[in-house]
Formats: C-alpha cells, sequence, structure tokens
C-alpha cells in the first residue's frame, strides 16, 4: 500500500469511527438520512471516503442504504428491538449481579458520578432548558459510564464484547432519543439507574440482575412506541 492508499484507508477508518461513535450519542436520530456532501465538508474530505465510510456502517448493522436514496441510521424493526433487549437483558442483568459481587470502591463512585449525570439533566429539563445537544451529550457521558462501569466491575471479558456487539444493532443511547426530552420518562430512566446502584453498593447481586433486566425492558417499551412514530 502506497502512501496515498494508507492516507485513504485512515481516512476512511477514522470517518468511520467517529460516526459510528456520533450515531452512538444520539446525534443522529433513528431513520435520519446522511447527507454525504455535507459530511464531506464537516470531514473535510471528498465524497468517497465519506461513501466508503457508510457502507463500512452497512456491514456493520448501523447504517442501511435505500436504492436510489443513500444511505440513513438504520431504522430497526420492533422484532429488532425485541430480540436485541432480549438479549441485552440477560447480559445486562448478570453483569450487574456479578459487579455487586466484585466491584471496587473507584468503581462505586463512578456509579454515583453517572447517577448524578442523570439527575443533573433531568434538573435542567425540568427547569425547562431546551439546549438539546448540551443534555444529549451530557446524557451519554453519564450513560456510557455508567454501563461501562459495571461491565469492567463484573470481570468478565466475553460478556462485555458480547454486549458491544449488541450495540452495534441498537446503538446504547437510542433511549435518550426515544424519550425525546419527556421530563417524566427521563426521570423514571434516571432513578432505575439510581435504584441499580444502590443495590450494587449493597452487594445486593439478585435485585441488582432484576433491577438491570427490568430497566432494559423499559427502554423497550419506549424504543417500540418511539418506532411506531417514526415508521
Amino acid at each position: 500500500m502506497n502512501s496515498l492508499e494508507a492516507e485513504r484507508a485512515y481516512t476512511v477508518e477514522a470517518i468511520a469511527e467517529s460516526l459510528g461513535e456520533r450515531i452512538s450519542a444520539g446525534e443522529f436520530e433513528l431513520g435520519t438520512w446522511f447527507r454525504q456532501a455535507k459530511l464531506a465538508d464537516e470531514y473535510n474530505v471528498s465524497r468517497t471516503p465519506v461513501a466508503l465510510a457508510l457502507s463500512r456502517l452497512e456491514t456493520l448493522g448501523l447504517v442501511e442504504r435505500l436504492a436510489n436514496r443513500g444511505f440513513r441510521v438504520r431504522l430497526p424493526t420492533s422484532r429488532d428491538v425485541i430480540e436485541v433487549i432480549e438479549v441485552r437483558a440477560l447480559l445486562e442483568g448478570y453483569a450487574a449481579q456479578l459487579a455487586a459481587q466484585r466491584i471496587s470502591t473507584a468503581q462505586l463512585a463512578q456509579l454515583a458520578t453517572a447517577v448524578a449525570g442523570f439527575r443533573e439533566v433531568v434538573d435542567t429539563v425540568e427547569r425547562g432548558s431546551v439546549d438539546e445537544d448540551l443534555l444529549r451529550t451530557k446524557w451519554h457521558t453519564a450513560n456510557s459510564l455508567f454501563h461501562s462501569t459495571i461491565f469492567d466491575a463484573a470481570g468478565n471479558r466475553q460478556l462485555k464484547a458480547s454486549s458491544e456487539l449488541l450495540h452495534n444493532r441498537l446503538p446504547r443511547n437510542t433511549s435518550w432519543m426515544a424519550m425525546h426530552g419527556d421530563p417524566r420518562l427521563l426521570a423514571q430512566n434516571a432513578k432505575q439507574h439510581a435504584d441499580i446502584a444502590a443495590a450494587i453498593d449493597a452487594g445486593d447481586g439478585d435485585r441488582a440482575r432484576r433491577l438491570a433486566a427490568s430497566h432494559v425492558e423499559t427502554a423497550r417499551d419506549i424504543m417500540l412506541a418511539r418506532i411506531d412514530q417514526l415508521s
């Protein structure tokens, strides 16, 4: 591979990684169409690397291509959501149970930080803030910290890897998009996170597992309702 080919390959890889992270963060809602010219301007490249990056994300299941229309963030079917959530409930429930047995003091502090982050977003929304980008970013940061800490505390690399694979089918922060800034839903979601953290802190693995599974199942119902609106 010559230097030009290497630069092009890196560009495609970097764009794909960046777009994947932006989708996961909820910057692009389910079903959002990508304007390749706009993305090319954002990344300061031609349209070709953008198209190749989107094709790479298509193979991962994050985006889909529709004939004569282009690429969009993949809009999962109801069946997709149900099947992914069934598996996520098992994985996240088991991770929470293991975390209750193995979590360190430092990791408990990380959970507390995440819970405080959720609460801050809820308080801000209840005060009437309309800064969608800022709120989404804060929620994504708290959500990523919370769930990654639990899987790290569980101490099972295969469990974490299996969970990460599912995010290509249904990005973790899809629930933020589905809640659509509803203060009631956000408060409910924040409380569920706080309850899971409390069960882990108390070393109650059975309760942590039940709460984590229930949390995922609640997200399923919210996502199904949102998909119905977008379809």
